[in-house]
């Protein structure tokens, strides 16, 4: 049996620095909603929690969602997965009090989510690009996001 030997050509010379700007402080978080209509996002940046150890997607962040949310449409129903933040006694108060009501995905069912292969599709199309500041990235992020269309997946649902 032979091993597998795979080739690669690259410059010789001083090796080349390439900074990189990832940093847990520097990520923003992306909501997104479609209703067959309409569709609704909002971009949160990590650099506003106020738990530094925790860079997450928070409750604080998915209430502020809710809230704009209900603010659009006075009775709403939610169908999404079983994400912590999603589950949070805090949601799901808010949710009760608001006249939410909530559905849930199977757990660990990317496959049955179709907003799962939208984010999938999103994040196929930002990344790999060099983007010159993170201003730059978000607003590809929301150009693409508009493209997507992701209304056309209700037929995908209703069935």
């Amino acid at each position: 049996m032979k091993p597998y030997t795979a080739y690669g050509w690259y410059p010789t010379g001083p090796a080349i620095h390439i900074p990189l700007t990832f940093e847990r402080s520097s990520r923003f978080y992306a909501f997104g909603v479609a209703n067959g209509k309409k569709e609704h996002y909002r971009f949160y940046d990590s650099k506003n929690n106020k738990n530094k150890k925790k860079r997450n997607i928070d409750t604080e962040m998915t209430i502020s969602f809710l809230s704009y949310l209900h603010q659009k449409y006075p009775k709403i129903l939610l169908i999404w997965d079983k994400a912590p933040n999603h589950r949070a006694k805090k949601v799901c108060d808010y949710t009760k009090n608001h006249n939410i009501k909530l559905l849930w995905f199977p757990t660990a069912c990317p496959e049955e989510n179709p907003l799962e292969q939208a984010w999938d599709t999103l994040k196929a199309v930002t990344s790999n690009i060099h983007y010159p500041t993170i201003t730059d990235y978000k607003k590809s992020v929301k150009r693409q996001a508009n493209k997507k269309n992701l209304t056309n997946m209700f037929k995908y649902i209703s069935h």
